[in-house]
């Protein structure tokens, strides 16, 4: 619960900070509204254990309303707050002191509660639904603009959601391909008197049986519970297979920062607003929505990318260690009893950095090559005359995406796969991909061309070749070469990412010293790298700015 008051107390000071600087509070209680609906809905609140760790739910504030009814005020109190937020002034103010005070009281009614059994409850359809919905919304979106195209792109959207609809209902399409999404979203039940009883007796009752079993392969015992809360995080595991989980309130997930922090918000805003009603401006809505999307799109990525920064103090120690053993660099290493042995790591070092620089340089050099013919063929404006160059722009242009989709990454792990390691496969991984890159932007250049120059020579009868040769590659033949050089900055970067897969450079180095501890050594190759990249960029950006 400490952990909650935290979070509230740092929405509301942020709110009391935004107020000093005059920022809007409408903007922020509208933010708040929105960014709780969200949240209530679709951010996992508290935790739900079962016997293993993959049977573990957590449930959103929805989910939970089944068995907590008094949550049912929160969005009740979002929706008068937005009502309210609409007329501004004091009562906007009043609808975020009271939403957010309420949304506060729930939460902490909630996190309150002691640990108890559960039962699930699958909402079958419900993603299935949600997923359906996005191509009706998109094609509507399209038509929104197009009067005669509005209703035949709604009605082709709603057939087609349909379809995905019962796809993915289907035992032979969804359930098949994506087994998950089936009762994804669940609801958490009460379950019927003395069930916790009943649990804690059965499981009791087979102790012994269990714990023969246990001695027989050498494994401690099991001992007599007297409640749930002593199966230590799980439950037996005939009760989570009935579709039950143990409910712990206490245990807060992402969701709950996100409700306690936007009602501290809300509710700062409101008695900041109440004081001072002209902290409004004509865009709050608006901006409130942004707010709520943010909060939407980033917490979800903060938490699925494990994001905790006491994992880094924890690891700080390494860190450490790792400059202890690292520096100074180790240059030379003279093996006076046996000069064979004798290790020269600079000289590695200058070694790979250049073939570091020539994996960049073909690669980057073959990509031009195939890119430039290929640009003119993706230019709109040179591949409108018949049905045939049309048909060759589009192909050109979903090449490049499709090219653009796979990383260089992927493409050298195939490449090492294929041709084995070493700087040949870094080369044809990089080359492939760069094609698509220097393409599209060649092909953009081109189509920004003066039309002048092109008309001049048509008027006079000139045509085809003699027009690309004397109109068009004298304007864009300076960007092609500054994209090059760009490019070949950025294949630089990516040349040194490629070494970590066995494409050769000094990727391979660093990695090859990474794996015997010698990281005196593979301190050099980084050293070196820094060295390079800053002369390359410098040298690049004056020959661009010498071309542009």
């Amino acid at each position: 619960m400490s952990a909650a008051l935290v979070y509230a107390l740092l929405g509301l000071g942020l709110a009391v900070l935004l107020s000093v600087a005059r920022g809007s509070m409408r903007r922020l209680i509208y933010g708040g509204v929105f960014g709780i609906a969200i949240a209530f809905v679709a951010f996992p609140f508290v935790q739900s254990l079962g016997y293993l760790t993959r049977e573990t739910v957590s449930p959103t504030l929805l989910g939970l309303l089944p068995r907590y009814p008094l949550l049912a005020l929160v969005p009740v109190a979002l929706v008068a707050a937005g009502a309210l937020a609409r007329r501004g002034g004091q009562m906007a103010a009043l609808g975020g002191i009271v939403a957010g005070a309420l949304t506060l009281f729930t939460g902490l009614f909630l996190i309150g509660q002691p640990a108890g059994l559960v039962r699930l409850i699958p909402l079958d359809g419900l993603m299935e639904l949600l997923v359906a919905l996005i191509p009706p919304l998109l094609l509507a979106l399209l038509g929104r603009r197009r009067a005669k195209l509005r209703w035949p792109l709604i009605g082709a959207g709603v057939l087609l959601g349909g379809l995905v609809f019962f796809w993915l209902n289907s035992s032979g399409g969804g359930h098949l391909y994506l087994p998950k999404m089936a009762g994804y979203y669940r609801l958490l039940g009460g379950v019927e008197p003395g069930l916790e009883r009943r649990i804690v007796e059965e499981y009791n009752a087979g102790l012994e049986e269990r714990n023969a079993i246990l001695r027989e392969i050498g494994q401690p015992e099991e001992k007599p519970v007297q409640s749930l809360g002593d199966f230590k995080g799980r439950i037996p595991q005939e009760t989570a297979a009935q579709g039950y989980r143990l409910l712990q309130p206490s245990q807060l997930q992402y969701g709950a920062f996100a409700v306690f922090i936007l009602a501290g918000l809300m509710l700062g805003a409101g008695l900041v607003q109440l004081r001072r009603p002209q902290l409004q401006e004509p865009g709050d809505l608006r901006s409130g929505l942004i707010l709520a999307a943010l909060v939407g799109v980033l917490l979800p990525a903060f938490d699925a990318t494990e994001f905790a920064l006491q994992k880094l103090v924890k690891g700080w120690p390494f860190l450490v260690s790792f400059m202890d053993k690292a520096w100074p660099p180790n240059l030379t290493q003279i093996n006076p009893s046996d000069p064979e042995r004798s290790i020269f790591p600079l000289q590695s070092v200058l070694s790979e950095m250049a073939l570091t620089i020539e994996i960049a340089l073909v690669g980057t050099f073959l990509a031009a090559i195939f890119a430039v013919p290929t640009s003119f063929l993706a230019a709109r404006n040179l591949t409108q005359g018949s049905p045939l160059m049309r048909g060759l722009f589009a192909f050109m242009r979903t090449f490049y995406n499709v090219d653009r989709g796979v990383d260089t990454l992927i493409l050298a792990l195939v490449f090492v796969a294929a041709v084995g390691l070493g700087p040949f496969a870094g080369v044809l991984a990089m080359a492939i991909h760069s094609i698509a890159d220097l393409g599209k932007l060649y092909s953009e250049a081109i189509e920004n061309v003066e039309r002048g120059p092109i008309e001049a020579l048509e008027s006079t009868g000139t045509a085809g070749v003699n027009v690309l040769r004397w109109a068009i590659l004298p304007q864009v033949l300076p960007l092609f070469v500054s994209y090059t050089l760009y490019r070949f900055e950025i294949n630089f970067r990516v040349s040194v990412v490629l070494g970590l897969v066995g494409a050769g450079g000094i990727g391979y180095f660093i990695k090859g010293a990474m794996d015997g501890g010698n990281y005196d050594q593979m301190i050099i190759g980084v050293i070196a790298i820094v060295i390079v990249v800053n002369l390359i960029d410098f040298a690049s950006s004056w020959l661009r700015s010498r071309l542009v």
